[in-house]
């Protein structure tokens, strides 16, 4: 994972002055700040909505829920999420199924009969459990990475679950598209911290 030079110092001199988090996409802070324009302030980095300090999927579905939550209010609460996005950059396969992965699972709890998400469900996680397994081969594992760039293929997870559940269910959809993007992150977060634990001997934090 690429967590880069100096960049948790960085995040705790947290800017004064952070940006409103808005709809869309800003041309500076001055203006307001989709979330992922929020991360790259909150990390010191340059003004973008898409920052190397966060795997292109998650941000992919990032801009997606800050865009689709209708209220305000609950669009600010994305701000407590910047932080754990922050070092999630990463060239692990496995990122960007486990974000699909979180869309559909958070789907199929509004629609539990839903069988082409279930459908794709097992597609997905198949090609994780493939993916995990030092057994098979080079090749093999190879193949059952997403065939299309990691944001394209979250766009098209969010798509299904959006038309699959229509904008998920009642008064409670941003709420619901606040714990689906919660819910990706903490998976992809934990799926990094494994690999580090095996790498040097740490122990990785309990699941959420």
């Amino acid at each position: 994972m690429n967590k880069g030079p100096g960049l948790l110092s960085r995040v705790q001199r947290t800017p004064e002055g952070l940006p409103m988090l808005e709809w869309g996409s800003h041309r500076s802070p001055n203006e307001g700040a989709c979330l992922m324009e929020y991360v790259s302030v909150l990390a010191g980095l340059r003004f973008s909505d898409n920052p190397r300090c966060t795997h292109p999927a998650l941000a992919q579905l990032a801009r997606h829920v800050n865009d689709h939550v209708v209220s305000q209010q609950v669009r600010c609460r994305l701000a407590g999420f910047a932080p754990d996005l922050i070092g999630t950059a990463s060239r692990d396969p496995r990122v960007p199924l486990t974000v699909v992965a979180a869309c559909l699972r958070a789907a199929l709890a509004t629609r539990p009969e839903g069988r082409y998400l279930r459908h794709m469900l097992e597609r997905v996680t198949v090609r994780l459990a493939r993916l995990d397994d030092p057994r098979g081969s080079r090749r093999a594992r190879c193949r059952d990475v997403l065939r299309e760039p990691a944001a394209a293929a979250v766009s098209s997870a969010f798509r299904l679950a959006r038309d699959h559940t229509h904008d998920f269910a009642g008064p409670g959809h941003d709420q619901q598209l606040c714990d689906m993007l919660g819910q990706a992150i903490a998976d992809c977060r934990h799926l990094l911290a494994v690999d580090r634990e095996s790498a040097d001997g740490t122990v990785a934090p309990t699941r959420r």
